[in-house]
């Protein structure tokens, strides 16, 4: 029985530590949208919203343009 939960939690902890990479690189990516959006918003705060904006609106294209074609993970 020990052997069988060893052997399952072995298997979570590498489908975990596969998950890692993506999970970072979108963190990375929300931080550099929210900085440039922040970046744009010291400038002037409706330059801010409209970038933050745009940009969330091409990662939605992207990403719904990625589940189309077929190559979704």
């Amino acid at each position: 029985m020990f052997k069988q939960i060893a052997a399952m939690s072995g298997a979570g902890l590498r489908a975990f530590g596969r998950a890692v990479p993506t999970i970072i690189r979108d963190l990375v990516g929300l931080a550099a949208v929210a900085l440039i959006a922040y970046g744009a918003w010291l400038i002037m705060p409706a330059v801010g919203f409209i970038t933050g904006g745009t940009l969330l609106l091409l990662g939605v294209y992207l990403i719904s343009a990625q589940a189309n074609s077929g190559t979704g993970a």
